[in-house]
């Protein structure tokens, strides 16, 4: 989410106020809905819930955007200018289109890419009630007011998957990631192979996953998402939160000077420390 978010706050300050003149799809199935939809209408805003990127456009539309794993936004205001973010590949500094580009959107000024390595993420144009069923099947952001201790434990308790895999799980908590569940799970002490239900019998043990989650959601924000490569930005700066991770990408243990072990959950790298998480 810090990722998204970011590349949000760019794109409010470049693209809000620019009329869409024309919209070319490269890969069906990577847009959903009617071209004239939005060809036309104005950027009125743009806002995020969880990982889903929303455009409000003129005339009651609204393009939602999912990056999923491997998507990106690469806007081209002009020849040697870029606004970037999402998946890191060479797509963000190369000749575009791209083989991976899926969508073009010509603006008044410029243009905006969609590219997609693995082709699972998507643009979708949908009118004010089809934003809302959309953005209904995600949890709340992490860094919400409704994200409460109390919500926390209710996702956890009826789960015996390992917590880990119920906090990437997007319907229940939107927003967090592999790289700020490894971290906020090692903040918390919690072994992330640990049954949801096991953390929910301890209203200490919830409280302080709570606090660590949105510890780590609001230091990735501040650093401006993490990449490990050119994660740059419209002031030309790159993510910084790579510099900061606790376990992601394994080493040695940051309380204990421990070697960090690395297991698969989900399909998905995890580390964790054996001494300190338990």
């Amino acid at each position: 989410m810090p990722e998204v978010e970011t590349l949000r706050k760019q794109l409010e300050k470049v693209v809000v106020g620019q009329r869409i003149r024309k919209v070319i799809v490269l890969r069906e199935k990577s847009f959903q809905g009617d071209l004239k939809e939005i060809e036309g209408r104005v950027i009125k805003e743009v806002g995020r819930k969880a990982k889903v990127m929303w455009w409000r456009l003129s005339g009651g539309r609204f393009l939602l955007i999912h990056l999923k794993m491997t998507g990106q936004l690469v806007y081209v205001p002009r020849e040697g200018e870029r606004v970037v973010g999402g998946h890191p590949t060479a797509d963000w500094v190369g000749e575009l289109p791209s083989k991976h580009t899926r969508v073009v959107l010509e603006l008044e000024n410029g243009r905006l890419f969609f590219n997609d390595m693995r082709v699972f993420g998507w643009m979708k144009v949908v009118d004010e009630q089809g934003k809302e069923k959309e953005l209904s099947k995600y949890g709340f952001d992490v860094n919400s007011k409704e994200f409460t201790v109390d919500y926390l434990r209710e996702v956890l308790k009826d789960s015996k998957r390992a917590v880990k895999l119920v906090l990437l799980d997007q319907k229940k908590i939107g927003g967090l990631g592999n790289i700020y569940s490894n971290d906020g799970l090692f903040y918390a002490g919690i072994d992330p192979r640990k049954p949801a239900n096991e953390v929910a019998k301890s209203k200490q043990e919830v409280r302080r996953l709570w606090q660590s989650l949105r510890w780590v959601i609001n230091k990735g924000l501040r650093y401006g998402g993490a990449s490990e490569r050119n994660y740059v930005h419209l002031d030309g700066l790159g993510g910084e939160y790579q510099n900061h991770f606790l376990v992601y990408g394994g080493g040695r243990c940051k309380k204990c000077g421990g070697e960090l072990k690395k297991v698969k959950l989900g399909g998905r790298s995890t580390w964790f420390c054996p001494k300190c998480q338990r």
